[in-house]
């Protein structure tokens, strides 16, 4: 049995533990890809990453200002996640055979970002550098997961 990254369960009903969280993201992201083969993997990836990409880039967009200092140095590694796949992490998913229980931690994890991206219209710049930091922490987990699902 393998031990889950801190705050993940194991579900104890696989496909209805798997529904929630991928209906949660697809109501995000209609075209969801999910988890079923390298090529899906490889675009959920995309998808996520790029959800979470455009939350930043249109806070930016409507409030430039916040954006100065550590907080751009911050803003700008984010940035660099989003556009670009982690092959040190993703290498570990992407042809692996996953358990219908991986998937359903990939889902959370996945769910974790979505939700924090949809918390980015509600950011002021008080809150900005938390903000950052939480999304930053967000991709940490996932890269977590990511090596522990296999």
């Amino acid at each position: 049995m393998r031990i889950l990254p801190r705050g993940i369960r194991r579900p104890l009903v696989v496909g209805a533990a798997m529904e929630q969280p991928l209906d949660a993201i697809r109501a995000r992201i209609p075209e969801f890809a999910g988890y079923s083969d390298e090529v899906a993997r490889r675009l959920a990836d995309e998808q996520i990453r790029g959800l979470v990409g455009e939350a930043l880039a249109l806070l930016n967009e409507r409030h430039a200002e916040y954006f100065a200092g550590e907080v751009a140095t911050s803003y700008d590694a984010l940035i660099r996640r989003c556009e670009f796949v982690n092959q040190t992490i993703f290498r570990f998913i992407e042809y692996a055979a996953l358990s219908d229980e991986d998937k359903v931690v990939l889902a959370r994890v996945d769910m974790a970002l979505v939700d924090k991206a949809g918390q980015a219209e509600a950011v002021t710049a008080e809150t900005l550098a938390d903000y950052l930091r939480d999304l930053d922490a967000a991709f940490d987990h996932r890269d977590g997961a990511i090596t522990a699902a296999v």
